[in-house]
């Protein structure tokens, strides 16, 4: 079954809705409630903001008359407003200076003061807490092109002596030969610092545990080299925590190789072996049962004949029944099937297979881009469903199971609904025959969560969410490939 794409969103509209967003800061601020404009942006994307201004007027409720507590919660809601359109695709960096500048206007605070107050609560905000690591990099310097004083900015490692590359950049000419030369000179330990004031170039190093890490080099005009100084200090205490989080990732996700390579392996030498025994005995026997039926025939009188035929008939459709269950076993318990094509195929494979049992119709909705899962994020995703799956066969009495595969720059997930006669959750954690828990821990080593709700008459629905994260290098060896 064809799987359903996201319709293409047109582009916010983000220089129409700045005064209004401007508007609705003041509002915030001065304890003004009167009417608001509609904002014409996607609905994903208004829909937070509107969330983050009920929050922000909230906080200067609390406050009481306090106008240094009005303002902090305004400041909250510009933040907010910044960094859902520094992370939205199709909003330009622009528009984010320009909502920042009109909201500090509206608000009553200098432009500097507002952009450095924002870039400081972004930081330490709870979406950006959230980010994969690489992609908060990217957040970080792209905060320092947009509220900070930097023209252009990026970031560099060492991942072996001798060799540096660029693992992030914001603005024109961010990896230039002058930048790559800069962190050299930190990454090799010849400067603590640069500061170029012919170039204006800056560089700080990035520590992690008190020990240089990465580069962070960036390029101002002259009269902003203090302001630059203050800006990155600030980013290199955000990165810092960012790559400690990165190394957090790669230690869990190598304790979910190890753990789970025997088994996944044992799995798809099981698969093999049932597509070459089992399987090709049942081919063998096909064969037999048309040669006997042939042979009884032939003796037979042709009213007894056509009943002995028919019965035969009977025998060879159980027989071909049979052999596509093994075939949808045998292939469904071979995780390469996961690995080696794009993860909505596979899953459209586990969804085709339950449809063609005729018992349960089964619709699979993919929204969002996929692509780019670790081998050991596809595994996870394709187990979770397929237990999923197996459940909703085997006890929900269902007839409509859906499953949803959604992606964000954030975040994967994967749903799984059933309309099925539903179960006591906690009752079957405790007796221990909740199928899911070993999938459960492999989705937790991985950094993400999973939700299981049912009810009895109320169906199931199971939900895994993964952070979106992938090493900066792919691993050598394949995870899950069978060993000889």
């Amino acid at each position: 079954m064809a799987a359903a794409k996201d319709r293409v969103q047109p582009a916010p509209r983000v220089g129409t809705c700045s005064a209004e967003l401007a508007r609705r800061a003041a509002a915030i601020a001065h304890s003004d409630l009167r009417s608001r404009q509609a904002l014409d942006l996607a609905p994903e994307l208004t829909s937070r903001l509107e969330a983050a201004e009920i929050r922000a007027h909230a906080l200067a409720s609390a406050g009481g008359h306090c106008d240094e507590s009005r303002r902090g919660a305004a400041l909250d809601f510009v933040t907010a407003v910044a960094t859902a359109l520094t992370l939205d695709p199709d909003v330009t960096p622009a528009d984010v200076t320009d909502v920042v500048a009109q909201a500090a206007a509206a608000i009553g605070i200098a432009r500097g003061a507002a952009n450095l107050a924002v870039f400081q609560r972004a930081l330490a905000s709870p979406d950006a807490n959230e980010l994969p690591p690489r992609l908060a990099y990217w957040f970080v310097l792209q905060l320092l092109v947009e509220l900070g004083p930097a023209d252009a900015v990026s970031l560099w490692t060492a991942p072996m002596p001798g060799r540096i590359e660029c693992v992030a950049s914001a603005g024109e000419a961010a990896t230039s030969r002058r930048h790559r030369l800069s962190a050299r000179a930190l990454l090799e330990g010849s400067e603590g610092l640069v500061d170029d004031p012919a170039t204006h170039v800056r560089g700080v190093v990035v520590p992690r545990w008190d020990v240089p890490y990465a580069a962070l080099i960036a390029r101002s005009r002259p009269e902003m080299s203090a302001r630059l100084a203050v800006y990155l200090s600030e980013a290199c205490s955000a990165l810092s925590r960012r790559f400690e989080s990165e190394r957090l990732f790669e230690r869990n996700e190598e304790v979910e190789r190890v753990l789970v390579s025997a088994s996944e392996r044992r799995l798809t030498r099981l698969g093999c072996d049932l597509h070459d025994g089992p399987l090709q005995d049942i081919v063998a026997l096909a064969d037999e049962l048309r040669l006997a039926r042939a042979q009884v025939s032939s003796l037979l009188e042709d009213d007894l004949a056509a009943r002995v035929r028919g019965r035969f008939d009977d025998l060879e459709a159980r027989l071909v029944t049979l052999d596509q269950g093994l075939r949808d076993i045998s292939q469904a318990i071979r995780s390469t099937s996961a690995v080696e094509r794009p993860v909505e195929d596979a899953l459209r494979v586990e969804v085709d297979a339950l449809n063609r049992a005729g018992l349960i119709r089964a619709q699979l909705t993919v929204n969002g881009d996929v692509g780019g899962l670790t081998a050991s994020q596809r595994i996870v995703l394709f187990r979770v469903v397929q237990e999923a799956l197996s459940n909703a066969r085997k006890h929900s009495g269902a007839t409509q199971v859906r499953v949803r595969l959604r992606s964000s720059a954030r975040y994967v997930s994967v749903t799984v609904k059933d309309d099925g006669c539903g179960f006591d959750v906690a009752a079957a954690r405790h007796s221990g025959r909740l199928g899911l828990t070993g999938v459960i821990e492999r989705v937790r080593l991985l950094g993400g969560d999973i939700e299981i709700e049912s009810s009895a008459g109320g169906g199931t629905r199971v939900r895994a969410t993964l952070p979106r994260w992938s090493r900066a290098t792919d691993p050598t060896e394949p995870v899950y490939a069978v060993t000889a």
